[in-house]
């Protein structure tokens, strides 16, 4: 069981028995199971598709959205800390709106991921706010009598902004959880300075898409393309969806943990892999998640990259491809082309 859900789990003795309850992101263990019997009823929530998927083959009762459902109100919910003060902003909002009369929300997480400094936020949306424990290096906060009441609104949390594609605008929308949330960040910007002066064809695939950036540049500049775009996040998801909308482009998104949802194969397949697990930086996520790409791309396709400098992808490269050429670099970022 992980530490946040260790913290939750000690405490639930000191509950009353609940009603109905939602929890909002929780971890891949079992902990839902102990919390489950000291309810009526209980419905997990989850914006990434990995937990999701984990949860939902140990029998859980989950969704997968950007948003918890509006027509459900809970006497009681939990909530994990998300990375993102912002996040946490926006689904306090979200979860305050959803508690029943009388409900109690829970809000847990580890002290180095700024559990310690989210009573202000707590405060903002409730009446009262107290620490419950402090334990296994997390903390557990409980609030009651929400500020705000009426269904939850995501559009003023929503930021749309414009992008130049070669000669096409192009309007970004984002969300707060969504990678580069409100900007274009440095790896994706030279990315698609070297996608401008590459001539793209038949299907492609956007994969870790975040807001939808890479694919709908591509899809504004190149007339003769296909879009797939996948990303683990739902947030992003919809940020994706809203970023097509936004600039009448087609394209299918679909939810995946990595590549396992994917089925079919590519003529090009470009990316910005992550390279974050929760709050820490690992060098070996992007090429985890890579691994089976070449499985997804025709004899002849190709996969474009952009990658740190220091990132070895080329090692990796070479055992699973027959050629690839760096395309453009500067002093922090590497465009790299792998052909089938």
């Amino acid at each position: 069981m992980f530490p946040v859900s260790q913290i939750i789990a000690r405490n639930l003795g000191r509950s009353k028995p609940a009603g109905s309850a939602l929890w909002i992101n929780p971890e891949k263990d079992d902990c839902w199971q102990a919390v489950q019997a000291t309810c009526s009823s209980l419905k997990l929530f989850s914006q990434d598709f990995s937990s999701y998927a984990f949860l939902r083959h140990t029998r859980a009762n989950i969704d997968f959205a950007a948003f918890p459902g509006q027509d459900e109100h809970y006497d009681w919910i939990i909530m994990n800390l998300p990375r993102q003060k912002a996040l946490l902003n926006m689904m306090l909002d979200c979860a305050s709106r959803l508690l029943a009369p009388g409900g109690v929300l829970w809000l847990a997480g580890e002290n180095k991921a700024g559990i310690k400094s989210s009573e202000k936020l707590l405060q903002l949306h409730f009446e009262q706010t107290r620490k419950l424990d402090n334990a296994r290096h997390c903390s557990l906060f409980e609030a009651h009598t929400p500020l705000n009441r009426g269904s939850f609104d995501p559009l003023p949390y929503r930021d749309t902004w414009d992008l130049t594609c070669g000669n096409s605008p192009l309007k970004v929308v984002s969300y707060p959880g969504v990678f580069a949330h409100g900007r274009l960040d440095n790896g994706t910007a030279l990315l698609l300075q070297t996608l401008s002066t590459i001539k793209l064809e038949g299907d492609v695939l956007d994969f870790a898409c975040g807001a939808g950036i890479i694919g709908s540049c591509i899809g504004a500049t190149h007339a003769n393309t296909s879009l797939t775009l996948l990303d683990t996040s739902a947030l992003a998801l919809k940020a994706c969806s809203d970023t097509l909308a936004a600039n009448q482009l087609n394209g299918t998104i679909r939810a995946s943990d990595g590549l396992s949802e994917l089925s079919g194969s590519f003529d090009v397949v470009v990316s910005n892999p992550p390279i974050h697990t929760g709050a820490r930086t690992d060098s070996r996520l992007g090429v985890r998640l890579l691994e089976s790409v070449h499985e997804h791309i025709r004899p002849g396709g190709k996969l474009i990259l952009v990658a740190n400098v220091h990132l070895p992808y080329e090692n990796w490269l070479k055992t699973c491809f027959r050629r690839f050429e760096e395309l453009a670099a500067n002093e922090n970022y590497k465009v790299i082309a792998a052909i089938r």
